[in-house]
Order: C-alpha cells, then sequence, then structure tokens
C-alpha cells in the first residue's frame, strides 16, 4: 500500500514538473512553441531556470522529508535503544532466573534424596513398629487369656473374701456381745462380793456336778444353722443351753467344728453365739 502511495506521488510529481515547466516557459517568459518563432538561447536559459527550480525544489522536499524522517529515525534509534536495553534487561533476568532454576534445580535434588532416605527410614520404622504392634497384639491376647482364666478365681476369691468379711463382722459383734456380756459379769460379781462375805460366797458355790444337773435344757434348734441332727451332736458334747453356746471360746469352737464334721465353720457362718446372745435377752424380757 506504501508502495502504491509513493507511485502515485512521484507521478503527480512528475506531471506538476511538466506542467509547470510549460507554464513557466510559454506563461512567463513566453516563448513561441511554433518553429518559426524558435528562440533556442531563451528556451535553452528557461529550461536551464526550470531545472534548478526542480532541483533546489527537490532538494528543499529532501531537506524537509529528511528532517521529518530524522526525527522519526531519532525516534525509531530511541525506540530501538530502549528495547535493546529492555533486552539485555530481559537476558540479564534470565540468566538470574536460570541461576535460581539451577539452584531450584540443586535444592529439589537434595530434598528428593533427602526425602527418599527419610522415606526408607520411615518404612523401616513402619516395618519396627508394626512387628512391635504385633508383639504387642500377641501379649494382650496371652494377656487376655490370662485373664478369662483368672476371673474364676478372681470370682472365688471375691467370695471368700465376702465369706471372711462376714465372719469378721460376725466375730466383731460376738467380741462386742461377749464385751457387754463380761461387763455384766463383772459388774455382778462386784455386786455379789459387795454383800456377801468371801467365805459365804465361797460356801454358797455349787461344784461343776450339782451346776451341771441344775442346768436347764434350751431348744438350740431356735439358732439358725442347729437342726436335730446338730442339736443331739451338740448334747453329747455337753453343750445344753444358749448361754454355754455364748461362752465358748475358740479352741472350744475348733473342737466342736472338728466334732461337726459334716457341719465346719457353721458356728461363725451363721453366728450361733449371737443368735444365742439375742434369744437369751428375748427370754429375759
Amino acid at each position: 500500500m506504501k508502495a502504491k502511495i509513493s507511485y502515485v506521488l512521484i507521478g503527480l510529481f512528475a506531471i506538476w514538473c511538466i506542467v509547470a515547466s510549460q507554464w513557466y516557459l510559454f506563461g512567463i517568459k513566453g516563448l513561441q512553441a511554433d518553429l518559426a518563432h524558435f528562440q533556442p538561447h531563451e528556451t535553452t536559459k528557461g529550461i536551464i531556470e526550470i531545472i534548478t527550480i526542480l532541483l533546489v525544489t527537490v532538494l528543499i522536499g529532501f531537506g524537509i522529508a529528511w528532517f521529518l524522517r530524522q526525527t522519526s529515525i531519532d525516534e525509531m534509534e530511541a525506540a530501538i535503544q530502549n528495547f535493546n536495553q529492555a533486552n539485555n534487561q530481559i537476558s540479564e533476568r534470565e540468566q538470574e532466573l536460570l541461576a535460581q532454576l539451577e539452584q531450584t534445580e540443586d535444592t529439589f535434588a537434595r530434598a528428593k534424596n533427602t526425602f527418599r532416605d527419610d522415606l526408607a527410614a520411615a518404612s523401616h520404622e513402619n516395618e519396627r513398629l508394626k512387628s512391635e504392634l504385633a508383639s504387642y497384639q500377641q501379649d494382650i491376647q496371652s494377656k487376655k487369656e490370662e485373664l478369662q482364666n483368672l476371673r474364676p478365681k478372681m470370682q472365688l476369691a471375691d467370695l471368700e473374701l465376702g465369706r471372711i468379711t462376714m465372719q469378721f463382722r460376725q466375730l466383731e459383734m460376738q467380741l462386742k456381745e461377749a464385751t457387754q456380756k463380761n461387763q455384766e459379769l463383772t459388774n455382778e460379781l462386784a455386786q455379789i462380793h459387795s454383800t456377801k462375805s468371801a467365805t459365804s460366797s465361797l460356801a454358797s458355790v455349787p461344784d461343776k456336778s450339782t451346776q451341771k444337773e441344775k442346768l436347764q435344757k434350751d431348744d438350740l434348734k431356735l439358732i439358725v444353722g442347729i437342726g436335730p441332727k446338730i442339736e443331739k451332736k451338740l448334747n453329747k458334747l455337753g453343750i445344753y443351753t444358749f448361754e454355754q453356746i455364748t461362752e465358748l471360746s475358740p479352741e472350744m469352737v475348733d473342737q466342736v467344728n472338728t466334732k461337726l464334721k459334716s457341719f465346719p465353720d457353721r458356728i461363725a457362718r451363721d453366728n450361733w453365739m449371737g443368735q444365742a446372745a439375742k434369744l437369751i435377752r428375748q427370754l429375759k424380757n
């Protein structure tokens, strides 16, 4: 497109030169086109003047074009210089980025190697933990089995502990009752000693055979845990009353338990002494 416009302008300039030359020669100089009136000297002079004018015009136009073009050239050179500077900056930046990229690749490679080492160590640690977990699970399973085996024993131990606790409470009750009875007997004995002399009290005390004869036989079956068979065995052992049962010492309890082969520990378990003391209090009331 620019080439076509240039050609058109050149053509217009050529036409303008021809027209201006004709106008200058025939209009201003007054030359004749007729060969009869041809003036070579004037014509040559006019042509030289026209050529001079045209050259001056061309030079002026070239100067104007060169001035206008120079401004564009300066702007273009400035743009090229700026482009070169930007290109240099881009190159420098590219070099920096390449250096950073190389550094990043190096760091990534070292991180990758470190990650591989850490992954291998983690895998090894994972295997170790799995083996330990399996061992712990086996231990837990064995402990569970031992616990299952110990549960019946624990239940029996709990039952035995409950029985012993009950016996201990019964013994405490018996001890309290025996202490109370001992206190009562002490008070009665003190009262007897205050009212009677020593000689009369000795004379009035019957012997053991007389006491056994005067003992009154109680219904021992009123005590829970004593049936007809046990009552007969107790009678054979010389135990007929509730009071005799309350006065049983630990040694006598062991002897009675030995005699009652089919009913061991019945005395402590059923608290015969406490029941006998309670029955005595009920009979007194």
